[in-house]
């Protein structure tokens, strides 16, 4: 059987899913609060400027408002609604150790080897959370400490994803409520032991203590933290993309080894003399492979037949 496709060609630095956070204190109050503030500023600036002045920065916004959305509706190929788009039906797999030699010209000289045989390795997801119980919302006391020991984790992760398992991790805001006062870490490890170890690292550590010292000396308790743990053995996940940017597990990236440096010995030789020696490119895969090869087309086939599912889904 033909292996498994990948839709995205490998790279020699792990790609992280970019985050936006320039709306989180926006976000944190409801529409009223946010066009009583736009009334009051208004009336400001009519207190300091003639009528005819100052409406210019009203006139000035909604007409870039407007002009910009006409441009991104005419294009929709235009950041910030299609920046890395995959179109057509992809899923996620995990490739297999080490690469194999590719035809085709690439960055790496390397592409992934998927194999045949799909979920061929267990998968670890893992939320991390914290709601913001406080009428400030993300401006409470105590916010910004643990919005940093929240980020420390995060950044923690990435850094050190070449040795602590990780495959991909992207942070949410929730809905649930008007105030959207939740912030998510999903994140994906390659298994149970690789998070552990992440539970007892430095940064998780330092965010824990800080926040069990900040409720004893303040007394306040309105950060409500949770985590919750899911163990996927393998050929019992699986997952489905249709004209999606790379996102959650499929947003990943996998290290399988080192590229070769380029040039034979003696051009090497040359390169390197009066120089530290180097190390060889990494070579890391995106998850992503063409979800209509024939044993990824459902999602019983996806997964495996020993679950009982139709196979027409």
């Amino acid at each position: 059987m033909k292996e498994f496709q990948p839709m995205v060609q490998p790279t020699n630095a792990a790609v992280t899913i970019k985050q936006d956070q320039s709306n989180i204190i926006k976000d944190s109050f409801e529409l009223p609060t946010l066009l009583a503030v736009g009334g009051l500023l208004q009336a400001v600036t009519l207190l300091i400027l003639p009528v005819r002045y100052a409406l210019l920065p009203l006139g000035f916004l909604l007409g870039r408002s407007i002009i910009t959305t006409i441009l991104e509706t005419r294009s929709l190929s235009s950041k910030p609604f299609n920046p890395s788009i995959v179109h057509g039906i992809t899923t996620a797999q995990l490739p297999l150790s080490g690469g194999s030699t590719s035809s085709s010209t690439t960055t790496t000289g390397l592409q992934a080897n998927f194999g045949t045989t799909s979920a061929s390795s267990p998968v670890v997801v893992f939320h991390l959370g914290v709601y913001f119980n406080h009428p400030l919302g993300f401006l409470a006391p105590g916010s910004k400490e643990i919005g940093g020991h929240f980020s420390a984790m995060e950044k923690d992760l990435l850094a050190n994803r070449s040795s602590n398992g990780l495959i991909s991790s992207s942070s949410w805001r929730g809905t649930t409520r008007s105030s959207k006062n939740c912030v998510l870490l999903i994140a994906y490890f390659r298994s149970a032991e690789d998070l552990n170890h992440f539970a007892h690292s430095k940064t998780h550590r330092d965010g824990w203590n800080w926040y069990n010292k900040f409720v004893r000396e303040s007394g306040y308790h309105h950060f409500g933290l949770f985590h919750e743990t899911f163990v996927s053995p393998k050929g019992e996940w699986e997952s489905i993309y249709i004209d999606c940017e790379p996102t959650l597990l499929g947003g990943g990236s996998v290290r399988i080894g080192q590229g070769e440096k380029e040039g034979g010995e003696e051009h090497q030789a040359e390169e390197q003399v009066g120089n530290e020696d180097k190390d060889d490119k990494e070579v890391w895969i995106r998850p992503l492979v063409n979800a209509k090869h024939p044993a990824l087309r459902t999602q019983a086939k996806r997964m495996s037949s020993l679950l009982g599912l139709r196979e027409e889904v």
